[in-house]
């Protein structure tokens, strides 16, 4: 952990801070509009750059204090969605990208890169899939609960047939089921891509005010995810097949991993174009075309899960191999 992690009057001022800048972003996001959009996606950046240059306590005493303001203004809903699906999983990156330090020694020393993408991920999978097991007991089914989403698509796919932008042989109601089930599937998939992006942004932030204690990692090599989420995501695809909050919950798995797998792929694909000419211009237009279809991030899904078992970079000029002693830099 960064020796900054001691309890200084400058440190808590930075972590106090934190906390109220969070509390502010947040407040904008539940005001909606685009703006709301905007900050939205920035909800996790002051957590992660107190975590990365000051240290996890600090990271933490400023998830908490967020946490509390919101509890209190404007609502205690408010500020439990802050603090599991924002709070939580910045901490647990943090950690992740310290070494997961325990008793004098760190849990993570090789592949911090994907440790410290995934423990986001697992606990925005967990947080919303909980979620869901809740709503079906109170509702009584998930279908109940996700009515409201339902209702919204309906009006919204009818529109859309009536104006001619879709087949008119769609059947609203059945769509608008399959859209609703979707939902909280998409909301945890991008709720990680928000965090994968903060993380590295913060750590840019960090490493360019001089607070990273080591170099940048290079992600390209060091962004590799244990085996056991592959078999997590082909165990959510099979969940998929059932019905009810089982198979929301599947949906979910599948989203979270399958992102992070899209993620692996990606750096495959950086590692094998690193050395090739004109590679700068292939990646953007390979991102062009991610951000415009969306899709296609579908198949570098494949090559991540596929890169699990054959290590595709293990044979690349300076690739680190994943029984290598060799040690990428640490995000401390």
């Amino acid at each position: 952990m960064p020796d900054k992690s001691d309890f200084s009057w400058s440190n808590i001022s930075i972590a106090a801070l934190g906390g109220v800048a969070g509390a502010a972003i947040f407040a904008v996001v539940i005001r909606g509009g685009l703006g709301g959009l905007f900050f939205a996606h920035l909800a996790p950046l002051p957590l992660l750059i107190i975590g990365l240059g000051f240290g996890l306590r600090h990271s933490v005493t400023s998830g908490l204090l967020t946490t509390a303001i919101l509890s209190i203004y404007p609502h205690p809903v408010i500020g439990m969605a802050y603090g599991l699906l924002v709070a939580a999983p910045a901490a647990l990156a943090i950690y992740a990208a310290s070494g997961a330090p325990k008793a004098g020694r760190d849990l993570i020393t090789k592949d911090i890169a994907g440790w410290a993408s995934l423990a986001p991920g697992a606990v925005i999978s967990i947080v919303v899939i909980a979620w869901l097991v809740v709503a079906s007991l109170t509702f009584g089914t998930l279908e109940e609960a996700l009515n409201p989403i339902r209702a919204r698509a309906f009006l919204l796919i009818d529109a859309m047939i009536k104006e001619n932008e879709i087949n008119d042989k769609l059947d609203p109601i059945v769509l608008s089921g399959i859209v609703a089930r979707a939902v909280p599937a998409l909301i945890a998939g991008y709720a990680v891509f928000i965090h994968v992006a903060n993380l590295w942004f913060a750590g840019r932030i960090a490493q360019g005010s001089g607070l990273l204690t080591q170099p940048f990692p290079d992600i390209s090599q060091s962004f590799r995810l244990p085996q056991t989420v592959g078999i997590v995501f082909l165990a959510g695809g099979a969940m998929s097949f059932f019905s009810g909050p089982f198979a929301a919950g599947g949906l979910v798995l599948m989203a979270t991993m399958g992102f992070l797998l899209a993620c692996q792929g990606l750096s495959v694909i950086h590692v094998k174009l690193r050395h090739v000419k004109y590679s700068a211009f292939l990646l953007t237009l390979l991102y062009f075309i991610l951000g415009v279809l969306g899709w296609p991030i579908l198949i570098f899904t494949l090559i991540g899960l596929a890169d699990l078992i054959f290590h595709y970079r293990e044979g690349e000029k300076g690739a680190i191999s994943p029984s290598s002693d060799r040690l990428p830099p640490k995000l401390d």
